[in-house]
Formats: structure tokens, C-alpha cells, sequence
């Protein structure tokens, strides 16, 4: 019996990353390196440098990656190939008043998803969360028409 080869895929860190998508991310800003040089005032050396890092051993301050995003209206989340926003999907606590809020939509035929629930539940407003059942409803209400969502 033949044994099987295991492949060990490793993810590429965001360091090894950044070289492409800075690549990728000027031109499709249709910039050239020397452009990019100009504009971000981050000489056009260290840039091809930057672009060719395929190894990942160029460790760039906060301030130069800053300076590429934004000439190349992008973020540093996105040429480090990171996600922008992070969700929790632990289950947050519902509040007594939320629940309040929950069977009253329920006595009103409209009763609340699962996921409409725990949004509502992690929802801070000001710091803070409606502390009445009428209190998540005008939150409700309003987050409703602010999405358009029926």
C-alpha cells in the first residue's frame, strides 16, 4: 500500500502578502513606481523593493504603508491582504429589556430573527443600549428605515 503524500498548505503571512497587492493596488491606480514615488514622497527604490519583497523580510512603518494607502486610495488592512472589519460570533447576552422588546414583536405578528436579535444585542448606542421594550423599538424602527430593510 502506497503511502499519501500530506501537503502542509502554509498560509502566507501579510508581510508576504504586501508585495503583490501593492503591485496589484497601483496599477490599478494606473500608476507607474516612479508616479507613486512622486506623490507619496517614499523613494521609488525602496517602492521596487517593497514590490519584490516576495519573502516577506521588508518590515515597512505604519507611516509608509499609510502614505502608499492613500495614494492608492486603499487601506493598509487591504495591501497587508487583512480583513477591514472583524465580526464576534460568540453569542452576546440579551437584555431583560430586550427580551420584552422580542415578545412584543411576537404579540405584534412580526417577531424577531435570530440574527435581528443578537445584532440588537450587541448594538451600542452612545455607549449604551435602550433600557424599555419602546426603547428597542424606536431602535428598531430606525435601524430599519437607516437600511431599508422591511
Amino acid at each position: 500500500m502506497a503511502a499519501k503524500k500530506v501537503e502542509n498548505k502554509i498560509e502566507p503571512s501579510p508581510l508576504s502578502r504586501l508585495s503583490q497587492n501593492i503591485r496589484a493596488a497601483r496599477l490599478a491606480a494606473g500608476l507607474t513606481l516612479e508616479q507613486l514615488a512622486g506623490e507619496s514622497g517614499i523613494s521609488k527604490t525602496y517602492l521596487w523593493e517593497l514590490e519584490n519583497d516576495e519573502s516577506g523580510q521588508k518590515r515597512p512603518s505604519a507611516e509608509i504603508l499609510l502614505k502608499v494607502a492613500n495614494i492608492l486610495k486603499t487601506t493598509i488592512a487591504d495591501l497587508m491582504g487583512l480583513p477591514s472589519v472583524q465580526v464576534n460570533k460568540a453569542k452576546v447576552e440579551v437584555s431583560p429589556s430586550l427580551i420584552e422588546f422580542r415578545d412584543m414583536m411576537v404579540t405584534m405578528e412580526t417577531p424577531l430573527s435570530d440574527e435581528d436579535l443578537q445584532s440588537l444585542a450587541s448594538t451600542r448606542f452612545r455607549g449604551g443600549q435602550p433600557t424599555s421594550k419602546e426603547g428597542w423599538y424606536d431602535l428598531y424602527s430606525a435601524l430599519k428605515r437607516a437600511t431599508g430593510r422591511k
